[in-house]
Formats: structure tokens, C-alpha cells, sequence
């Protein structure tokens, strides 16, 4: 058994530059699947994933008092989400040794 988190990052840019990593956690799973039981017209995140990756994004950023206005004005702000891979590591060093290039 693991300690490391399995829930969903995410980098977020936004249209003043910044750059948020985020960790989604149980209560933002939840939350999505309340709010869409909200809207029976919203599809299921994985026939929208990028709703679902912006939706998560804003409920982190909301729980984290780093955004506080309503969804749509982050949709409008929020110039990108991207959900990170389970094998990217922020912090890892790259085994790629920096040379000249052969030729």
C-alpha cells in the first residue's frame, strides 16, 4: 500500500500569468458528483473531460480560498487546465544529459 495520493492534478494557468499545482481530494470528486446530479444535462466526465478537469480545478481553487468567484467566470479565466499524468513527477530531474547535438 501507497501513502501517495491517486486523486487528480492538475496545473492551471490563468490569464494573469499565474500557475497553480493542485491535488484534487475526495471532497472534490464528491462535489462534482452532486453538482452533476444538479444538471441532468451536464454528460459524464469521461464524455467531457475537460468540463470535469475545469469543474475540479475550480472546486480545489475555491476550497482553497485562491478563487472565489462562480464557475463560469473561472471558465472565462482560467486559460488552461491541464490534468498532470500519474507518472509526472514535478520534482523529478531529467536523465536527459544537455551537449551538443550529434551532426
Amino acid at each position: 500500500m501507497t501513502d501517495r495520493l491517486t486523486t487528480p492534478r492538475m496545473r492551471v494557468l490563468m490569464s494573469d500569468g499565474t500557475c497553480h499545482e493542485l491535488q484534487a481530494l475526495n471532497v472534490d470528486l464528491v462535489a462534482w458528483d452532486r453538482e452533476r446530479g444538479r444538471h441532468r444535462d451536464w454528460p459524464a466526465a469521461q464524455d467531457a473531460p475537460f468540463l470535469w478537469a475545469t469543474y475540479l480545478a475550480w472546486h480545489v481553487l475555491q476550497r482553497s480560498n485562491l478563487f472565489t468567484g462562480p464557475l463560469p467566470a473561472f471558465e472565462l479565466d482560467a486559460q488552461q487546465v491541464e490534468i498532470l499524468a500519474d507518472d509526472e513527477d514535478d520534482d523529478a530531474v531529467d536523465p536527459t544529459r544537455t551537449g551538443p547535438e550529434p551532426g
